[in-house]
């Protein structure tokens, strides 16, 4: 069966969706990139807003979490139209997909009629928990708080997501997945000092989630990337003063296998139609 062109971004709040939409819709914009914009655009109103901030040198805001947009932008790549459609949602509904180990119609809908996932992971933010595989109970006791810790890790968490999408869809785990294809996108970058690659920082962040996700999927149907959509926070004058001097289309990069500092953000897209 063909894989079709429908992609979900799916991140938990603060992962850098709105912000990575709004700056792919300035490149597709202004042609600086491997896609181009076919006709103007029948629905921006996801990320009208934050287009506008990013351009008046300000921070994004993250997208209300009763909000459920639909962005649908109608594009060109290798020679051939599609619309690109991307949901746009409050990050607060894929945090509550996993507390409450429920799903409602609409993400039924979005885990069925979409074949390309794209899944959003901020490494800077994932919760490092102690591993008695590594270490003993000594160590534990001498370097940590009295306090104890509840709650599930951050890389059980995005299983947990992963699986109640899969099973929203209704796809088993029972063979390799071919199709949702998957492609995991490292967000925030540049919050990271490091030299190892979008995989070795997922192995070194997530290693129990990555274990999960090579098990399940066929090799040629997932891929992990970094991304900083912004390239440096908005935090002060002078930062502010560079995004309204050379303006925001021409900030931002991700991290690939044949280019660790590619500044044309379709390529993400690209990524995920060509798994």
């Amino acid at each position: 069966m063909a894989v079709n062109n429908e992609i979900l971004i799916i991140g938990p709040p603060g992962t850098g969706k709105t912000t990575f939409l709004a700056q792919l819709y300035g490149r597709l914009l202004e042609k600086k990139g491997k896609l181009q914009l076919a006709s103007a655009p029948e629905n921006i109103d996801g990320i009208k807003s934050a287009y506008n901030k990013l351009a008046d040198g300000k921070e994004t805001e993250p997208t209300p979490s009763t909000d459920n947009l639909e962005v649908k932008i109608p594009v060109i790549y290798e020679r051939q139209e599609f619309v690109l459609h991307c949901k746009d949602y409050g990050g607060e509904q894929v945090r509550d997909l996993v507390a409450l180990m429920e799903y409602d119609k609409t993400w039924i809908e979005r885990a069925k009629t979409n074949d390309r996932w794209i899944l959003f992971i901020r490494p800077s933010e994932i919760e490092q928990r102690f591993d008695l595989s590594k270490k003993g109970y000594a160590e534990k006791n001498q370097k940590e708080s009295n306090l104890p810790v509840f709650g599930t890790s951050n890389q059980s968490q995005f299983i947990e997501l992963v699986q109640v999408l899969l099973h929203a869809r209704g796809t088993g785990m029972k063979d390799p997945i071919n199709t949702p294809r998957l492609l995991i996108a490292l967000t925030c970058w540049d919050e990271l000092v490091t030299d190892l690659t979008p995989k070795g920082i997922l192995q070194q962040k997530m290693p129990l989630f990555t274990q999960f996700i090579t098990a399940n999927w066929l090799p040629v149907a997932f891929d992990i990337i970094g991304v900083s959509a912004q390239e440096f926070p908005l935090k002060t004058e002078e930062d502010r003063d560079k995004y309204l001097d050379d303006m925001p289309e021409n900030f931002g990069y991700l991290v690939l296998d044949d280019n660790p500092r590619e500044k044309d953000l379709t390529r993400l897209i690209e990524k995920a139609l060509t798994l």
